[in-house]
């Protein structure tokens, strides 16, 4: 990993031009590493045309640059068997008839033999874990049943929680892919059990900054937990409020789900060791509430 202070006399200049001074990569490699948002400052992802200020932190993994120019997508770690990347909101996971872009196919042309170990929804942002081979992916996706995976996310929810932390343990239940905006996942007796632990990090008028840590792995979980406790997210057009995410939109210019995966731990395929990997935060996430 690279970090670099911002120094006074580089006040004012473009991310990408010192990128390029940072590394060995030319400048229109530095200036797509950017623009694919594999750079951040001060822990939130920043395009190349951002103007750094001086006492800002710069960081980006040069040895994984190729990797992240090669398939599109910032990669956050990477070995034999693993790959960490980490999701921009608005790209697709899979492939469809109206997608053109998607980080299965980015995989499918780089690494044939590759497979998501898990998916997110297209509107939210982090980190994805890939096996690089059919064994690894096989073995991660055993780790997964076993709950061996970890899985942190942030998200903004609407109102302000009155507890700094709560479990939810409501079963959900899975439905047909509804018409519409009406959600897909909901709170039933006859669904699977399902248990999402929520921290507050932090509150201002009207919104929770939260934490969510995945006991179960339910499709929609997330949403539909904070849906079903009064706290929908916010920008979340399926489960949330049409009004308060228009008025986000009109405010903070708030365009999407805020669901963001922010931490993995796993166990390698190859030896058990333990692998933390975090991704840095989001410019709308930033917009409302400082990175932790």
């Amino acid at each position: 990993m690279i970090e670099r202070t911002v120094e006074p006399e580089s006040s004012g200049r473009r991310l990408d031009g010192l990128i390029r001074e940072f590394s060995e990569l030319s400048q229109k490699q530095a200036r797509r590493l950017c623009a694919l948002g594999a750079v951040s400052i001060d822990d939130v992802r920043r395009d190349g045309t951002t103007r750094v200020r001086s006492g800002q932190v710069i960081r980006f993994d040069g040895a994984l640059a190729q990797w992240s120019l090669r398939l599109g997508v910032p990669v956050v770690f990477a070995d034999e068997d693993v790959m960490v990347l980490h999701k921009p909101p608005g790209l697709a996971v899979h492939k469809g008839p109206l997608i053109e872009t998607s980080v299965a196919a980015s995989l499918q042309a780089a690494l044939p033999k590759s497979g998501l170990a898990h998916r997110l929804d297209r509107d939210a942002s982090g980190l994805m874990l890939i096996g690089v081979t059919t064994e690894a992916l096989r073995k991660l996706g055993a780790a997964m049943e076993q709950g061996g995976i970890h899985r942190r996310y942030e998200a903004v929810a609407v109102g302000e929680l009155p507890e700094d932390s709560v479990k939810i343990d409501l079963p959900l239940l899975v439905t047909d892919e509804p018409l519409g905006d009406r959600p897909k996942t909901i709170v039933c007796e006859s669904g699977q059990r399902s248990v999402s632990h929520v921290t507050v990090l932090g509150r201002r008028a009207g919104f929770s900054h939260v934490r969510v840590d995945l006991e179960t792995g339910r499709t929609h979980q997330i949403r539909a937990h904070l849906r079903a406790i009064g706290h929908p997210l916010l920008g979340d057009a399926r489960y949330g409020d049409r009004a308060t995410n228009d008025k986000a939109r009109e405010t903070f210019g708030v365009q999407r789900t805020l669901l963001h995966a922010a931490e993995l731990r796993f166990p390698k395929p190859s030896d058990g060791h333990e692998v933390t990997a975090r991704a840095a935060a989001e410019p709308d996430f930033a917009r409302l509430f400082r990175p932790r």
